[in-house]
């Protein structure tokens, strides 16, 4: 049984906007599937700003599950992994918003998200980058590895990417990667990463998001 105090005490993880992810959107009557959807800051920023005409959600929460139930279509509350679905070639966007650390097995997710998208939908995923500088630096020096309520050591991260291991398991379960983006926090690490032309992103990044389709067969 899930602990609501716990919930209670993580809201603002639930309610975080992640913009970035709704950038990567085009204005239009998208259908959107947001996995992972917390209290549903993504599908309402999608729909306000003329992106979506309809947003189902999945969240494995019940309380954050029924603040998103306001604003989408439909909110399934379980867990992603133990569920299944009906929606055959149906949506233009699947978003994936820091989900995929959280799964057993985020490979057989991502195989299984080729059906509910159309053709020539798209997914969109934010993934933590465990090659971030800290986390490198208190490793090495200082033998630190600890879990934390949020961020990149989140207690309930099952799985660990880089972006080269994360566009590799991409290529992997047959999608063709877009574009990606480095998400760097904080203007010194920004005016940082353009005085070194990029070449150290990969370890001021906390976050990475690939936006990929899936590989047609011929």
């Amino acid at each position: 049984m899930i602990n609501e105090f716990f919930v209670d005490q993580r809201m603002h993880y639930y309610n975080r906007q992640k913009n970035v992810l709704c950038s990567f959107v085009s204005i239009g009557e998208n259908t959107i599937f947001d996995l992972g959807c917390g209290s549903g800051t993504v599908g309402r920023n999608l729909l306000k700003a003329g992106k979506a005409k309809e947003v189902i959600g999945i969240e494995i929460f019940p309380k954050a599950a029924r603040e998103a139930g306001k604003y989408y279509t439909k909110v399934y509350t379980g867990n992603v992994e133990e569920m299944d679905f009906d929606y055959n070639k149906y949506f233009d966007y699947v978003v994936c918003g820091d989900i995929l650390e959280h799964l057993v097995d985020p490979w057989a997710m991502l195989k299984k998200i080729h059906r509910w998208m159309k053709d020539d939908g798209k997914i969109i995923i934010s993934i933590p980058n465990i090659r971030y500088f800290r986390i490198i630096r208190d490793l090495f020096f200082f033998g630190k590895w600890e879990y934390k309520n949020a961020g990149i050591l989140d207690r309930t991260h099952l799985r660990f990417f880089t972006r080269s291991s994360f566009y590799s398991s991409l290529k992997d379960t047959d999608y063709s990667v877009i574009t990606y983006q480095a998400v760097i926090h904080g203007n010194k690490k920004k005016i940082f990463n353009k005085l070194t032309l990029g070449s150290f992103a990969e370890l001021l990044a906390s976050q990475y998001v690939f936006v990929a389709q899936k590989k047609m067969s011929i």
